[in-house]
């Protein structure tokens, strides 16, 4: 029907159809797979995880374990995470001026965002290099056997 000129409007019921039933099965399946999840990640316990439940302030001091692992890193790392979201929730409100304590958490919420996209953009770009270190390390060693 698009090649008739009196009938070229049915032709975009069908794309219409298509492309919004494509539209939705994709929006259900991005909301379970990646909006939820990162939801969820950031709903962490502020006092300990499963293997440390909090079991008062003696027993933390009493067995403290600073390895990457332990209920003390746990613990600090949860609460930059929660700060972190907070933070950078409360730059985003813009119903209220930001000044005051508002304007100082919004302040961090901010630096909380450059560190965050700075250190996803060097992440990026940290992976290009390698793919062309790989690359150029394929080309001489071992097509041209320039380098040994």
């Amino acid at each position: 029907m698009r090649l008739s000129p009196k009938g070229g409007w049915i032709s975009r019921w069908a794309l219409a159809w298509i492309i919004g039933t494509t539209a939705g099965l994709n929006f259900i399946r991005y909301l379970r797979s990646d909006f939820i999840k990162q939801i969820s990640s950031t709903f962490v316990p502020l006092l300990g995880r499963e293997p440390y439940e909090w079991q008062g302030l003696g027993h933390f001091l009493a067995n403290i374990d600073l390895s990457a692992t332990g209920q003390f890193v746990m613990i600090l790392a949860n609460w930059v995470i929660f700060l972190g979201v907070f933070c950078g929730l409360v730059y985003f409100f813009f119903s209220r001026e930001h000044s005051g304590v508002f304007g100082r958490a919004s302040r961090v919420g901010i630096w909380i965002l450059m560190i965050t996209f700075g250190a996803s953009f060097g992440y990026t770009v940290m992976g290009r290099i390698s793919l062309l270190v790989g690359r150029l390390t394929f080309l001489f060693r071992d097509w041209l056997g320039l380098v040994s």
